[in-house]
């Protein structure tokens, strides 16, 4: 079976699925995704590989809660999300807003959006605009709404 980094068709899809296997806000995550990129950072989760910089202890807990949440259908739900009409952004974007980029290893990885991104100059807030809970059928009014989270 093919890994989840063989799978995903680049640095977008792989913050994608990152962003549903990992807590905003997971310093481990945002080390490595900083430092290797998304397409690593999945290769790091499902390898055994030394990661430089970090305590071994440290891997080896973030591997095991990473690789609990990889469940058989993750690409199907990536490619669903895409099916919803949901929009990405990420750092190497144009729209990706620059002050996000002064949060470090507690960046978001991805940010979800629905709408003209071109437009974001905001941020959502009221806890996250209740986690992005009513995006769905925000959808039919074209309404924009972003969410940085994995909302659980």
């Amino acid at each position: 079976m093919a890994t989840l980094a063989e799978q995903v068709q680049g640095e977008r899809m792989a913050r994608i699925v990152l962003s549903m296997l990992a807590e905003p806000d997971d310093l481990t995550t945002g080390y490595i995704l900083g430092r290797h990129g998304g397409v690593a950072t999945l290769s790091l989760v499902e390898s055994d590989h030394y990661v430089t910089g970090l305590g071994r202890a440290d891997v080896l807990l973030w591997r095991e809660r990473l690789r609990a949440r990889i469940a058989p259908d993750l690409m199907e739900r990536v490619a669903e999300a895409e099916q919803y009409g949901f929009g990405t952004l990420i750092p190497a974007d144009r729209e990706w807003p620059a002050g996000l980029d002064d949060l470090g290893d507690r960046a978001p990885y991805v940010l979800w959006t629905q709408g003209a991104s071109s437009f974001l100059a905001t941020a959502l807030s009221d806890r996250n605009d209740h986690r992005c809970s009513r995006v769905h059928p925000l959808r039919r009014t074209r309404h924009q709404r972003t969410c940085g989270g994995s909302g659980r």
